[in-house]
């Protein structure tokens, strides 16, 4: 067994779709952070990179951190994890050893530490914890990493993967009940970089879809899901249906996986990125709320990107949406994930140094 350690660097690699493709660009315009101090009803958590997804662990104690490089490519894409209580944040290195039964046994163990991009925890038909990784660095693949507690927290050990040879980029993934996943694919590129100028990606025009694989069978693509960029996903505790954010239609969708269709299209009135699963089985959505603050930041590779944010709950079984939160600019840089943890709301960003600590009660809300 052999472990790979991520290395502090400069990364050159839209929400966190585009930053890892801004980086590849231009050199970046400097921008200024805002100061590290709690507002109302937040607290920010700074000095971190920017975690782009967020997962909770199963004892409720620790959050991991996908990691982007940020509108200015500064920071090298990896996973990281948060003690809670301390608000320690420390990079998760990933030893290496291969296991049966984990993604598709002809995919290769990666020769680098898996960049980190949309992450989904779950737990395994044998008791087992797993956490799903979208991967750009050296290669596009979903790598199934093993998660075990121990005393100083949560060790990560690379089991299997499953590897992109098409064009499909992918986005963000989501475990399925066979052991398989579901995973987004914003747009088809044979790089990081789109395939449209900017403008024509933000215009709401379908760019890309969704993406399926199970064991016994190849990763493919789900025909009828084609979506305006297809952004955060998630998977009915059934594994009927698939959740997933058209991040530049500002909606969330509703796809039935069995018959291949859409059932419901959920406009939520900003660019939902990634979603959660929070309390009494609502689906949580976060993003940014102007594509034009984007598009001129993405352009000038603004890493603390001014620009404002929502939160928002949806009832999966009536439809019924509700904004949560809706918070001027100039507090989080990027807003792309909310999650609930110990009766506080976690909201993470694409691009910036922080995430958000924010006083939430859904018994009240």
């Amino acid at each position: 067994m052999h472990k790979i350690h991520c290395v502090a660097a400069l990364a050159g690699s839209l929400a966190a779709g585009l930053v890892f493709a801004a980086s590849a660009f231009a050199e970046a315009l400097s921008s200024e952070a805002p100061a590290c101090v709690a507002g109302d009803g937040y607290q920010p958590v700074c000095g971190i990179a920017p975690p782009e997804d967020l997962e909770l662990s199963p004892d409720g104690r620790y959050l991991f951190m996908s990691i982007t490089p940020g509108l200015a490519g500064q920071q090298v894409s990896r996973l990281r994890i948060m003690d809670l209580q301390s608000q320690q944040v420390s990079d998760l290195d990933v030893a290496i050893e291969p296991a049966a039964g984990w993604g598709d046994g002809q995919c290769a163990a990666p020769t680098q530490a898996p960049g980190a991009h949309g992450i989904h925890f779950s737990r395994r038909a044998d008791g087992r914890h797993q956490l799903l990784v979208v991967n750009h660095s050296g290669r596009e693949a979903v790598e199934f990493l093993e998660l075990k507690a121990t005393n100083k927290g949560w060790a990560a050990t690379w089991r299997g993967c499953v590897e992109q040879k098409g064009a499909g980029r992918f986005n963000d993934v989501a475990a399925t009940p066979e052991g398989g996943f579901v995973a987004t694919a914003m747009f088809e590129s044979q790089s990081m970089a789109p395939p449209l100028p900017l403008e024509q990606l933000l215009d709401g025009r379908d760019t890309g879809y969704l993406m399926s694989w199970a064991p016994g069978r190849p990763l493919a693509k789900i025909e009828g899901s084609e979506a305006p960029f297809p952004n955060g996903v998630q998977v009915s505790a059934d594994g009927r249906h698939a959740w997933f954010a058209a991040w530049t239609a500002g909606e969330i969708r509703q796809f039935d996986l069995q018959e291949k269709r859409t059932l419901a299209h959920i406009p939520v009135g900003y660019m939902v990125d990634n979603l959660s699963w929070g309390a009494g089985g609502r689906l949580l959505g976060a993003g940014i709320d102007d594509a034009g603050a984007f598009q001129r930041c993405f352009a000038s590779h603004v890493e603390h990107c001014s620009v404002g944010f929502k939160v928002s709950a949806v009832d999966t079984q009536s439809g019924a949406h509700r904004v949560l939160f809706a918070v001027d600019e100039g507090v989080l840089a990027g807003a792309s994930v909310a999650v609930e943890a110990g009766g506080a709301l976690y909201v993470g960003s694409y691009t910036g140094d922080r995430l958000l600590r924010m006083q939430f009660s859904p018994a009240n809300e």
